[in-house]
């Protein structure tokens, strides 16, 4: 396939045959007319494209693209050169991976129109839009689903909403999950759910009704026009169920890589209370009532460190996001910190006045984190060793913390039957 380029000069040119886009570009979803007023590739070719009534939106998505910063475009009637039944395998194949890979994707609703109003507001098109044309055709879901930016505009080029803005009003017409126009991971709706949101769309060749799904349900088959609806389908049927074979039979793989025992890792004198794998795998910390911390090889099992220093038992094991660091939480009231590759001490906190129960590192490992049975939470400087905060509200022990994955909130939860989530970076419930 290829992209369109809008030159300085205003005119659409092709670029070279691309296998996968390396630069930015927008992409346009929309309605085919009649064939004969679409621009082809060949209209591109030989210069005959502005006589079609098709061009406007090729004008129409090169300009949006420009104004958004964008040098170069994709639109489906000229990008590919159909008359290469390779290029158009190819193409179908490939097509959900373009529109994902696209920093715009437009959706021109030729029958939708605010006849250049003042007034954009939703009322005055809302019925047009429901009801048009783009939310019945097989091609176009994929243009709703892959792109990370979609944005709705009419017929007269003005812009109506994005998929976030006018996401309630799409998931009433289309019946796809909330969470699906979100972004969520095609991958965690079943066959059944994402081939329901194609049954009420329509393709005006019958196979397509099959092929405009591969992307979707990410499987790949050649493109057979000519062998049927039924055909097609049942093709498609049969290369999901192969797919599903292949990961049940890779899953039952690796859980009986995982049920035969690798090592026997012995050494402590008493009871092992936790056991932490460091981020990159190459090491195993363990922790334990004869109140050591032992590092493990992971690969062959071999005693790395044996970390003394608490005089009680150490209950918790915890590596830093970054594997730089071990931290070791003790009935002592102590948390200390190792170095991981060296085993050598970092830093005691020293502050809590009964038993550390856990300990979490921010993910980028700026701070650390502890719970206790003094019903406190503390936020420790991971660099310094010095006390940041102290977190209450709890009513008895904190058992339990961690850090949300972008860093914004800290849960924790307690014997008081609560968990309370926290803003962690001003303690504020």
């Amino acid at each position: 396939m290829r992209l369109l380029k809008l030159e300085e000069n205003g005119e659409i040119s092709l670029t070279k045959d691309i296998t996968y886009p390396t630069t930015p570009y927008a992409i346009l979803s929309h309605t085919w007319g009649e064939d004969d007023e679409e621009v082809n590739f060949e209209d591109l070719k030989d210069g005959s494209a502005k006589t079609k009534d098709g061009y406007k939106k090729l004008r129409f998505c090169g300009h949006q693209a420009d104004c958004d910063g964008l040098q170069y475009f994709w639109v489906d009637t000229c990008c590919i050169n159909k008359s290469s039944d390779r290029e158009l395998s190819e193409a179908i194949n490939s097509m959900f991976r373009w529109y994902r890979k696209a920093a715009k994707c437009y959706v021109y609703l030729t029958d939708v129109s605010t006849n250049n109003q003042i007034d954009l507001s939703l009322q005055s098109w809302e019925a047009a839009f429901r009801n048009s044309r783009w939310f019945t055709r097989g091609w176009t879901l994929q243009g709703l689903l892959a792109p990370s930016s979609v944005e709705f505009f009419c017929s007269n080029s003005n812009r109506l909403g994005d998929k976030k803005s006018l996401e309630g009003q799409v998931h009433k017409i289309t019946g796809i999950a909330v969470s699906a126009l979100r972004g969520s991971p095609l991958s965690h709706f079943s066959f059944d759910e994402r081939v329901l949101w194609a049954r009420n769309r329509e393709t005006k060749r019958e196979e397509d009704l099959a092929y405009s799904l591969l992307g979707i349900l990410d499987i790949s088959i050649p493109v057979i026009y000519g062998e049927g609806k039924e055909n097609a389908l049942r093709r498609l049927n049969r290369e999901w169920k192969y797919r599903l074979e292949e990961l049940l039979q890779a899953t039952s793989n690796y859980a009986k890589r995982l049920s035969m025992l690798q090592q026997t890792l012995e050494g402590h004198s008493d009871s092992i209370t936790s056991v932490a794998f460091s981020p990159d795998s190459r090491l195993l910390a363990s922790a334990s009532c004869d109140k050591t911390v032992r590092l493990w090889d992971a690969a062959t099992g071999v005693l790395q460190q044996t970390l003394k220093g608490h005089s009680d038992s150490v209950y918790l094991v915890a590596f830093s996001p970054d594997s730089r660091l071990l931290a070791s939480a003790s009935c002592d009231w102590a948390i200390r910190l190792w170095g991981a590759d060296t085993g050598a001490l970092w830093q005691t906190l020293k502050g809590h006045s009964d038993s550390i129960n856990s300990v979490a590192f921010l993910p980028d490992s700026r701070l650390l984190a502890s719970a206790s049975d003094d019903t406190t939470i503390r936020l420790w400087s991971v660099a310094t060793g010095t006390l940041e905060q102290i977190i209450e509200g709890h009513s008895a022990s904190v058992y339990s913390v961690a850090f949300s994955p972008d860093s914004r909130l800290l849960a924790s939860a307690s014997c008081d039957a609560t968990i309370r989530l926290w803003g962690a970076a001003t303690d504020t419930l």
